[in-house]
C-alpha cells in the first residue's frame, strides 16, 4: 500500500495518543483517526515542520485516506470540517469539529451484538475460509440493500436494527466482523457499474498470504425470486473485480489468487461442517463441495432438484422441486430423505430461533432450533459471574417478585435478584425496564420498558428454583418457545420476551 502519511499501528507504537497535539505532516492521517475512534467532536492539531504540500491539500489527503485503518470509527463521521492559523513558518494550528452517525452507547451495542452473532455461528475449529463464509452468508441473508430507512442508511447502527442500509452499512459490518474474528481485512471504497457517482464500498480479505475481494452487497440477490444469496463476488480477484469495479489500487494489497474461481457460479449454499451444499446451476440437482481439501471439486449428494436449502438441528431442509415443491429433510450422514409436507413451498429463510417456512396457500410453519443442553448451560446465569452487572433487587410480595430499574447513567448488563434464589440477567440495551413475575397455575413473567412489551435480541437468563414452583421443569418440554435446563436445585430459561408458562395436571 503506497501512501505518504504514518500508519496508525506505528503512531501508536511511538507512544502517540489523543493527548499528543504536536505532530508532523505524515502523522497527521494516524492523529485524525486516534480522534475519529473516539468520537471526539472536537480536537486541535498543531503541525510542525515542512509540509509536502499546501496544508489544504494534505488535510484532504488525509480525510481522503482515513478509511483505509479504523473505517468502522472513521466512515462514521459524517461531516468533518477544521480552520486553521500559521504560528510561525514551520508551525500550523488546525482545530477540527467532526459530527458523527453513531453515539458512543449505539457504538457498544454494535460492538456487543457483533460478539452475540458470532459467538452463535462461529466455532473455534473453523478455518478462517470457513469463518468468512458464514459472515458473508448472515449478512447477505439478514439484511436487505435500502436508501429509505428511518434513521441513515449508511450507519451500522440503523443497518443491524432496521435491516436495511446501502453498500457503506454492508461493508462495514463486514470489515467489524473480520475484526473480531482476526482475519485481515479492508474497507474499499471505490465506483462500481450502474451505482452512479455517488461510489461504492466492499472489502478485501486475506486468507493464508492471498488477498481477496469481497462484495457483499453485489452478493445479497434477495429481491431476486427463489434466491437469496450468491457467490459472484466472494473471494474475488482483481482481474475479475475490474471488469465492473474500479478502486485506487495504491492504497490496497494485490488480489491475484483464483483459487475460489468454483464458487462464483453457486447460489444460496449451506455450510455444514466442512461441506458446502447448494444446487447445482445447471441440473438443480443437490451438490457438495468440500472445504477442507482445498480442491473444492463438486460432487452430487442427490438426484433430486431442490431450492432453499437450510441446515438446522443436524438435518437439512430444503424444497424438493422433483416432488411438486414439497418439504422435505435429508439427514447427510446417511442420506435418509423424508417428506415433511403436501403443500407447496414458496419461501424458507431461517431466524435466530427457527426455520421459518411459507407455504402456498399462505400458511407458514416454524420449525424450532435445538439448543443443546451444553450450550444453554455455557450462555445460562449458571456460568455467568455478576462481574460488571448493574445488580438489582427483586422485591417479594407472596408468589410475585417485581423489580424496576432506570439507569440515568450510562447502560449496563443488569442481573436482577431476589433473596430466595431467583437470578433474572438482562444483556439488552434498555435503560429503563420494570420485571413482574408471579405465580398462578403456573409461572408468569411479563417484562416491559416504559410500559410496553420488550422483545430481546440476546436472550434474557432466568434462573429459578425448582423449589418455588413444583413441576415446572417437567412441563417446560410442551413450551417449544423455549430454551432450557434443570438441574436438581435450579431451573433456567431462555426468554426473548414476556411469556406465561402453565402447569398442566
Amino acid at each position: 500500500m503506497k501512501t505518504y502519511f504514518e500508519s496508525y499501528k506505528q503512531y501508536k507504537r511511538q507512544g502517540n495518543s489523543i493527548k499528543t497535539t504536536t505532530i508532523t505532516a505524515k502523522q497527521l492521517l494516524p492523529a485524525l483517526i486516534a480522534h475519529m475512534e473516539r468520537m471526539d467532536r472536537q480536537f486541535t492539531l498543531h503541525i510542525n515542520g515542512q509540509l509536502p504540500m499546501p496544508i489544504d491539500s494534505l488535510i484532504k489527503e488525509a480525510f481522503d485516506q482515513c478509511h483505509l485503518e479504523q473505517p468502522f470509527y472513521t466512515q462514521h463521521c459524517e461531516k468533518r470540517s477544521y480552520k486553521y492559523r500559521q504560528l510561525t513558518k514551520n508551525r500550523i494550528k488546525v482545530e477540527f469539529t467532526m459530527r458523527y452517525r453513531m453515539a458512543r452507547q449505539e457504538e457498544k451495542w454494535i460492538v456487543d451484538e457483533i460478539h452475540s452473532i458470532l459467538k452463535n455461528r462461529i466455532h473455534p475449529d473453523m478455518s478462517a475460509l470457513q469463518q468468512v463464509f458464514i459472515v458473508h452468508d448472515y449478512i447477505a441473508r439478514t439484511y436487505s440493500y435500502e436508501r429509505h430507512t428511518d434513521a441513515s442508511p449508511f450507519a451500522v447502527y440503523t443497518f443491524m436494527n432496521e435491516k436495511h442500509g446501502v453498500c457503506m452499512a454492508y461493508a462495514l459490518l463486514f470489515e467489524k466482523m473480520m475484526e473480531a474474528l482476526e482475519i485481515p481485512c479492508y474497507y474499499v471504497i471505490g465506483k462500481a457499474a450502474g451505482e452512479g457517482s455517488e461510489g461504492h464500498a466492499w472489502n478485501m480479505v486475506q486468507l493464508d498470504d492471498d488477498w481477496y475481494h469481497v462484495d457483499v452487497t453485489w452478493d445479497d440477490i434477495g429481491s431476486i425470486p427463489g434466491k437469496e444469496v450468491r457467490y459472484r463476488y466472494f473471494l474475488v480477484a482483481d482481474e475479475k473485480m475490474r471488469l465492473d469495479h474500479e478502486w485506487n489500487e495504491n492504497h490496497y494489497p494485490i488480489c491475484t489468487s483464483t483459487k475460489f474461481e468454483a464458487f462464483h457460479r453457486l447460489n444460496d449454499g449451506c455450510l455444514v461442517n466442512t461441506s458446502l451444499y447448494y444446487a447445482h446451476p445447471v441440473n438443480g440437482y443437490l451438490y457438495e463441495i468440500n472445504f477442507a481439501d482445498y480442491l473444492f471439486q463438486a460432487k452430487q449428494k442427490l438426484a433430486v432438484k431442490i431450492q432453499f436449502c437450510f441446515y438446522i438441528n443436524g438435518l437439512l431442509y430444503f424444497r424438493n422441486d422433483s416432488h411438486n415443491g414439497y418439504l422435505y429433510q435429508l439427514k447427510p450422514d446417511t442420506e435418509e430423505l423424508t417428506q415433511i409436507s403436501a403443500e407447496q413451498v414458496i419461501r424458507i429463510y431461517e431466524t435466530d430461533m427457527a426455520l421459518e417456512v411459507v407455504y402456498a396457500d399462505q400458511t407458514t410453519e416454524s420449525i424450532q432450533k435445538m439448543i443443546s443442553v451444553d450450550a444453554v448451560r455455557e450462555n445460562s446465569l449458571l456460568g455467568e459471574t455478576a462481574e460488571n452487572r448493574l445488580e438489582v433487587p427483586l422485591n417479594t410480595f407472596g408468589d410475585s417478585w417485581v423489580a424496576t430499574i432506570d439507569q440515568q447513567d450510562e447502560w449496563q448488563p443488569i442481573v436482577f435478584k431476589s433473596a430466595d434464589g431467583i437470578e433474572l440477567n438482562i444483556d439488552d440495551p434498555y435503560k429503563q425496564l420494570t420485571v413482574d413475575l408471579y405465580i398462578n397455575r403456573g409461572l408468569h413473567i411479563q417484562m416491559m420498558s416504559n410500559r410496553k412489551n420488550v422483545e430481546f435480541k440476546q436472550p434474557a437468563q432466568l434462573k429459578m428454583p425448582i423449589m418455588l414452583i413444583p413441576g415446572l421443569e417437567k412441563q417446560l418440554s410442551k413450551q417449544n418457545a423455549l430454551d432450557y435446563f434443570a438441574d436438581d436445585e435450579y431451573v433456567y430459561i431462555q426468554l426473548y420476551k414476556s411469556v406465561t408458562i402453565q402447569l398442566k395436571k
